[in-house]
């Protein structure tokens, strides 16, 4: 139930953010009386206006340097190894994979949380086994090639395919389309039926295709809960849930890179760089072909990397720069508009004439 206060206090502030009084009166105790909401409010709106930046000021050279700093003293090459499963890149080759945004990772990670109701053990391993690829071969316990009958022949291990609740004709479904129609079940066995022309080789193609059929896989997991689904890649998370999923992911995992290493770094430069990574509506990384490439003005391009060649494409293009920002400025010996480089005097001449 809303707190009569705290409504009130939405509408004299329309512009104050609704998430923290949201958050807020998720936090009140049911028994607290107005003066103590009056009191708090107050606390949340002076510790608010403090936590906001000044207008013109350098935050992304403050940015730069406060993340930049503590980076210069991460491990240089640091795995973690607390079994097969979960085995992770950690330091600094994990802090430029999330700044890269790249597409392929080292190792990727994926959190799946099941439902707790009615979920055993056992049953947690019948889910995961059938979240894992999981090809034919594994159910094999024989292969036989018949030549002359034109017929590979599968024994399948009837125990191991009823432990993971997998039916045996079902298997069929699965296996490749070039000789799903040949196949069929009979007693424990998937028998490959060939043509007249097939002999030795195609019969050796058949078998390796059917092995390598993947059975199953994630597709049909009805045990999971997909609300607190959490995987560590920023561009896979991008194309399943869209850009402000993949932020929150920047922001995470950026935050536990930096904790694991023991070090510290205030958040809300990590949400600068967040948001700068996501706000074209898709994950750029801080690279010449991500971030910096949509920077427009030439100077900046070439303060990054290959500045030969964007000033001389700047120059074949005929692109103005009007040196408006800080990199473009140092790089000219310019006054930066910051700090003391706000604030500009104009003197207008005043001419006397002699009586």
């Amino acid at each position: 139930m809303s707190n009569k206060l705290v409504a009130d206090f939405r509408k004299s502030n329309p512009d104050f953010p609704q998430y923290i009084l949201d958050e807020l009166e998720t936090y009140l105790p049911e028994k607290i009386s107005d003066k103590d909401v009056k009191a708090v409010l107050e606390n949340v709106l002076t510790e608010y206006k403090s936590s906001l930046i000044a207008p013109n000021e350098a935050i992304g050279v403050i940015t730069a340097q406060s993340v930049g700093e503590p980076s210069t003293q991460m491990t240089l090459n640091t795995f973690h190894f607390a079994g097969v499963a979960t085995q992770s890149v950690e330091g600094l080759p994990r802090l430029i994979e999330i700044l890269d945004a790249k597409k392929n990772l080292e190792m990727p990670i994926m959190k799946i949380y099941f439902h707790k109701k009615g979920m055993t053990e056992e049953k947690c391993k019948v889910v995961a086994s059938k979240i894992k690829e999981t090809k034919l071969h594994e159910f094999a316990l024989n292969i036989d090639i018949d030549v002359e009958g034109k017929k590979v022949t599968i024994e399948l291990d009837l125990k191991s395919l009823k432990k993971y609740e997998i039916e045996p004709e079902s298997l069929i479904s699965y296996l490749d389309k070039k000789i799903r129609k040949s196949t069929e079940f009979e007693g424990k066995s998937l028998t490959i039926s060939g043509e007249e022309t097939d002999g030795l080789k195609e019969l050796m193609g058949m078998k390796e295709l059917a092995l390598n059929s993947i059975v199953f896989g994630i597709k049909g997991i009805r045990e999971v809960d997909r609300d607190r689904i959490y995987c560590n890649d920023v561009v896979e998370v991008y194309d399943n849930f869209g850009i402000e999923a993949a932020r929150k992911v920047i922001i995470h995992e950026i935050l536990e890179v930096v904790k694991s290493q023991g070090l510290s770094i205030n958040e809300r430069h990590v949400l600068l760089i967040a948001d700068i990574m996501t706000v074209s509506g898709e994950p750029r990384g801080m690279t010449r072909y991500g971030v910096v490439a949509e920077k427009m003005n030439v100077l900046t391009r070439a303060s990054f990397e290959t500045p030969l060649k964007h000033i001389s494409s700047g120059a074949v293009m005929h692109e103005s720069n009007r040196l408006t920002s800080i990199t473009e400025n140092v790089m000219t010996n310019q006054m930066v508009y910051v700090g003391t480089g706000i604030p500009k005097i104009a003197v207008k001449k005043i001419e006397i004439k002699a009586e």
